[in-house]
């Protein structure tokens, strides 16, 4: 993203934005401007079994979050959000307003975007973009594969002898363990997307 981009949409309502709003701006900015079609934008996807849930992700060569605080947010939950996305993805980004981006001291690689709202006019501008986790937890990855996933990402290297039978930790604590970062990483991103096209035909 670069830091000149702006987004804007009309708004008749002078209420100050809430979620959904900058949730669907976002997400259109993102799917018009940012990444190829082999992107999959994901609302609310689990991490740490739902220990926290990233607003919007977005999958592709790289797996990217982004935490959305809008003007009626407060930062309650702010520290717990910053620590878990730290622990699971590529790339993490804070949309808030100028206000709340200084208050939250959101760490050095994390991207900042900056929401900018007028009575008429929402917008969303890129104050920082992000860099790559410096520190990810591999156990915490692979804990967003499912059971069978686990299984089918050791297996692809030669690493699922004696966990088809057992529990899903065993399979998470195999990869973190044993597979390269990368692999794993891949895995996780091609999960993702396998779920994904599976409830968009559902919807069809």
């Amino acid at each position: 993203m670069s830091t000149a981009t702006i987004s804007v949409s009309a708004r008749r309502s002078t209420k100050p934005c809430g979620d959904c709003e900058v949730r669907d701006l976002l997400k259109r900015h993102l799917a018009n401007n940012q990444f190829g079609d082999d992107t999959v934008l994901l609302d609310e996807l689990g991490l740490c079994q739902g220990d926290v849930r990233v607003d919007v992700a977005a999958v592709n060569g790289e797996l990217s979050a982004f935490e959305i605080k809008s003007p009626a947010d407060t930062l309650a939950r702010w520290p717990k959000q910053r620590r878990v996305y730290s622990k699971v993805v590529d790339r993490a980004w804070l949309v808030a307003t100028e206000k709340t981006l200084e208050s939250a001291k959101a760490p050095a690689w994390w991207g900042l975007i900056r929401i900018v709202q007028t009575p008429n006019q929402l917008g969303l501008r890129v104050v920082r973009p992000a860099q790559m986790n410096p520190s990810p937890d591999a156990y915490s990855i692979a804990r967003l594969l499912w059971r069978d996933e686990a299984i089918e990402a050791l297996a692809e290297i030669g690493l699922a002898r004696g966990v088809r039978a057992k529990c899903r930790a065993v399979a998470w604590r195999r990869l973190a363990e044993s597979a390269p970062l990368d692999h794993l990483r891949a895995a996780v991103r091609s999960a993702l997307k396998v779920r994904a096209n599976r409830i968009e035909e559902l919807h069809r």
